[in-house]
């Protein structure tokens, strides 16, 4: 089997991590050596498949180990990537979205032949994955739950953060968060609201926008990113993995535990786990586009245009479609982007 092992590090203004990847070959007695190289690297590998790779131990040669830890590895890659957190507001409204209408998103025709087909994420259980770079989680629940784990560092229930690969006795002695104010932190988010279309009040911008969304919808962009899926008006996105290209491949990996995490229990719904490749990524809902910069997985486009220009696999096309149009219509179609803003803050009364 291959293996896809993701280290989490937060260096302060960013949060980067390192990642092991391996295919194994099919000898499965190459196979098992591959394994006892990834345990030399990490000794936590004697006792699970994943773990995490913290910023700090409290071995005083904690540090100077891991900086050995980038590079080649014989056949295992050690290689830095970053993700930029997606934003939370309206999470409630896609955790109800029926599964149905994703499911007829990946199979809806299209007039144009040149219309891009994204795939239905199917997770645990044969659940679809609608949360997440790579569509990987379920539920808000999950989603949640896991982001206080892998961004947070916290000991959840059924999620046990790995301890000092050089004091594998050491682990804690309790969780951080208990099943209720898990519980109460998922409601919280669930209960956050979508972001809003600010329409301008000048006539002249107001217009702009409109007719920025119309190029928009023109130039194949809501191809993907569709303005509605199931009841949920103005979400633009399908939820559907894509390829976008060797530019922004990424491994499909990501966060990872130690050995007494315990799985989530699934329905037994049927349908098989897709493992998501390095070129796919989920649509990203596009609500609330303004107030999320810098934009892509890794935040590597600072701003609207250069994020559409990132665009390959199957959204280049209407990338090229986006360079090739006039500086004021791209302008239009930015101006109906940065219309897309977060929820305007509540007052008590």
């Amino acid at each position: 089997m291959g293996f896809s092992y993701r280290f989490r590090m937060d260096f302060g203004a960013g949060t980067m991590e390192y990642r092991f990847g391996y295919d194994a070959p099919t000898e499965p007695r190459r196979s098992a050596q591959a394994l006892l190289a990834a345990a030399t690297i990490h000794p936590g590998f004697r006792e699970s498949n994943s773990l995490m790779l913290h910023r700090f131990g409290v071995d005083p040669a904690y540090s100077a180990w891991r900086a050995t830890i980038p590079g080649e590895h014989g056949r295992i890659a050690v290689r830095m990537s970053q993700r930029n957190p997606t934003p939370l507001f309206g999470v409630g409204l896609i955790d109800e979205i029926p599964d149905e209408a994703i499911i007829a998103a990946a199979r809806r025709r299209s007039s144009s032949a040149a219309q891009p087909r994204g795939r239905v994420s199917r997770v645990e259980g044969g659940r679809i994955g609608r949360f997440g770079w790579k569509a990987q989680t379920a539920t808000v629940e999950e989603f949640v739950v896991s982001a206080a784990a892998n961004e947070m560092g916290l000991d959840v229930p059924g999620r046990r953060q790995a301890g000092d690969p050089r004091l594998l006795d050491v682990a804690s002695d309790g969780l951080d968060m208990n099943r209720s104010e898990c519980e109460a932190l998922v409601d919280f988010v669930r209960e956050l609201p979508p972001p809003i279309l600010s329409t301008p009040a000048d006539p002249k911008k107001a217009a702009s926008v409109k007719e920025g969304e119309r190029i928009f919808r023109s130039i194949g962009c809501a191809g993907c990113h569709l303005p509605k899926l199931g009841d949920v008006e103005g979400l633009y996105s399908d939820l559907l993995l894509h390829d976008m290209g060797a530019d922004l491949a990424d491994s499909s990996g990501y966060a990872v535990f130690g050995a007494s995490t315990i799985q989530v229990k699934a329905p037994a719904s049927g349908g098989e786990v897709s493992e998501t490749q390095e070129r796919e990524w989920r649509t990203p809902p596009l609500w609330g586009l303004r107030d999320s910069a810098p934009y892509l997985h890794d935040g590597r486009a600072p701003t609207i245009a250069q994020a559409v220009m990132f665009h390959g696999g199957q959204g280049t096309a209407s990338a090229e479609r986006f360079a090739r149009l006039t500086t004021r219509r791209r302008r239009q179609i930015e101006a109906f982007l940065s219309a897309l803003t977060a929820p305007k803050e509540r007052t008590d009364e």
